[in-house]
């Protein structure tokens, strides 16, 4: 059985959904009438040196595999896995109780020879004061210095031997030789510990190195010192900046790449060893010509994409639409512009873009006063792109 719907009702349904598009029609054209005040700012053309895209892993410069000077059993163990100790922290000791026991021993054979040195300087000082009386001959004042040199020969070598004693006693205590953390442990107290067997491995974190892949034809462009822009996916939103420290003359014969370190400061420890990076390198020769907006006109959206918003203006209106873009090396407070349809000299929204809504009026404000760039760039961290289609940097696809 099928139904019909009557007249005024088809009517009826008919005027309520013109009526509703009525609606959202005006509120659509009051939204775009709202006017925004807003700060302006152009894209501008500018000069950049040409970079080049790698990948790479951070190692650590200094590493060590940890194990004390002298065998013996672990009594103490102040570290585990994990760990951050400074340099000269404590981290295991070691059973000295015969150490402790030779050491007073070599005190006690000291304070012998210092008393049998004490007696023969005492001896010839007498007969030197009898010399002169003429009650002492000269044979017993010789006999007499012969007896000092050798009691001082003796205690000196009582003194030798002591310090030995105290330093084979120091060799059951390891300390860290750096500051850093510990990656591996291998003994517990209780246990046996070995002078050629590694007890712990401490890696240094205050300054990281990233081994990248550096094409052959790219090998001559990069010096040492060159700046270096590295991004971690482990944090994505941060740009770190490094030194090119070596480019290594031993090459891969199958991929015809070099291995090239940069050195990367890590005072807060964020960074660890075996994080993969993407490392931006400055490169010797001429600089690019590339399109440049602010930083501050360029929003970033939760998915991880950016967006500008760019100024037309209609029938007298001025009004703003969003551009997607994708940015890449810094000059200061401006970034560069790899990709997204915008011209030298185009207006965009430089503050107040949090919130438009494309095709919205806009009224333009008298701009703040600059802000100095460096602490701009201290503030908020340059996008590095990975883009491999970019006209105005250089990218290298590694095997």
């Amino acid at each position: 059985m099928s139904f019909r719907l009557s007249r005024p009702r088809a009517r009826e349904r008919l005027w309520l959904l013109a009526l509703a598009a009525s609606a959202a029609s005006f509120a659509a054209s009051f939204a775009a009438a709202e006017t925004v005040p807003v700060t302006l700012a152009e894209v501008q053309r500018e000069a950049l040196r040409e970079q080049t895209m790698l990948s790479g892993t951070t190692v650590a410069p200094r590493r060590a595999a940890l194990s004390p000077k002298v065998d013996g059993l672990v009594t103490e163990l102040f570290v585990d896995e994990g760990s951050l100790v400074e340099q000269g922290d404590p981290i295991l000791t070691l059973d000295d109780r015969l150490e402790a026991h030779t050491v007073d021993a070599a005190a006690a054979r000291v304070q012998e020879a210092e008393a049998n040195h004490r007696d023969a300087v005492r001896i010839r000082d007498e007969l030197l004061r009898l010399k002169q009386g003429r009650h002492a001959s000269e044979t017993d004042i010789r006999s007499a210095e012969a007896r000092v040199d050798i009691a001082a020969a003796a205690l000196a070598a009582e003194r030798a031997a002591l310090a030995s004693a105290e330093e084979i006693r120091r060799r059951h205590r390891l300390a860290a030789p750096f500051a850093g953390m510990i990656v591996a442990r291998e003994v517990e107290v209780g246990e046996w510990a070995k002078r050629d067997e590694a007890a712990v491995e401490l890696v240094a974190l205050d300054r990281l190195r990233i081994r990248a892949t550096l094409p052959q034809a790219d090998y001559t462009r990069v010096s040492r010192g060159a700046t270096a822009e590295v991004r971690f996916d482990a944090l994505p939103q941060q740009t770190f900046s490094g030194k090119v420290f070596a480019r290594v003359a031993a090459g891969d014969a199958r991929s015809r790449t070099f291995p090239v370190l940069i050195d990367l400061p890590n005072p807060e420890r964020r960074l660890a060893p075996g994080m993969s990076a993407r490392v931006r390198v400055d490169l010797n020769g001429a600089e690019d010509s590339v399109l440049t907006v602010p930083r501050d006109a360029v929003v970033a959206k939760a998915d991880g994409s950016r967006e500008v918003w760019r100024v037309r203006e209609e029938d007298g209106i001025l009004k703003a639409y969003p551009v997607s873009v994708e940015t890449g090396r810094a000059n200061g407070d401006r970034l560069e512009i790899l990709s997204g349809d915008l011209a030298d000299g185009d207006r965009l929204v430089l503050l107040g873009n949090e919130s438009l809504r494309p095709g919205q009026s806009i009224a333009p404000q008298p701009a703040p006063p600059r802000v100095d760039s460096a602490e701009t760039a201290a503030k908020e961290p340059t996008s590095v792109s990975t883009s491999s289609q970019a006209q105005a940097v250089k990218s290298t696809t590694l095997p």
